[in-house]
């Protein structure tokens, strides 16, 4: 390329050098954020916009190396009315001697960034309706099954029902915390306040935390 009237070759080089710098940076930053090493960040200002992959129409999972998370919002698209919302969720423990889960280790955050703690069972069985027929949509079950063929389910029971549960692998009574040694899985539902714009559409990202985990892990996930 010639170089500009009034300036050397090299001068033009050189300024051409400069004008390309701020082109190769963004190139370089694109090609970073698009490297399938870059590790998840933890919990952010913003939902991004892509979602997970699906197990099923309703069930979206994070398969990772240590750790499977599985949030399934089938119940949830029938509760955009009421105080709070329902997700049916699985964990299971690939990577650690154990893993110690409890109602606090789940944030859900919706797309402006607002974060929601798990309800909780006294607000549950005081304010909500459906803590069983929720149960009656549940599905992981049938949809792992040969996912987690090789591990051991272990009971668990966050949230509570008003019946005596009929699903094999429930605990009878609500539980605070759960072990999970490793190569063990959970299923389960958990609950929290309905954000103020509903879920009909929206996305969501529910974060899973635990002491033995360096990094949260979370699920991309959209209720149609």
């Amino acid at each position: 390329m010639p170089a500009a009237p009034g300036l050397t070759a090299r001068e033009g080089h050189n300024n051409l050098s400069r004008m390309n710098r701020p082109l190769a940076a963004a190139a370089l930053a694109l090609l970073v954020a698009l490297s399938p090493g870059c590790a998840r960040k933890e919990i952010r200002g913003e939902v991004s916009t892509g979602l997970d992959r699906k197990l099923s129409t309703f069930a979206f999972i994070e398969d990772g190396d240590l750790v499977a998370f599985i949030v399934d919002v089938r119940a949830t698209q029938y509760r955009e009315k009421d105080a709070y919302i329902p997700f049916e969720v699985a964990i299971a423990n690939r990577g650690f001697r154990s893993m110690t889960l409890t109602r606090e280790s789940f944030v859900l955050v919706d797309e402006q960034g607002n974060r929601y703690p798990a309800a909780s069972p006294k607000e549950l069985l005081q304010g909500y309706e459906f803590l069983d027929l929720d149960r009656r949509l549940a599905e992981i079950s049938d949809i792992t099954f040969n996912k987690f063929s090789t591990f051991t389910r272990y009971r668990s029971k966050f949230s509570p029902t008003r019946q005596v549960p009929q699903v094999p692998g429930e605990a009878t009574l609500v539980q605070d915390t759960v072990v999970l040694p490793k190569f063990g899985y959970l299923i389960d539902f958990l609950y929290f306040p309905t954000p103020p714009g509903g879920v009909k559409g929206k996305k969501f990202e529910m974060f899973l935390k635990t002491p033995e985990l360096p990094d949260a892990v979370y699920v991309k996930f959209q209720v149609n």
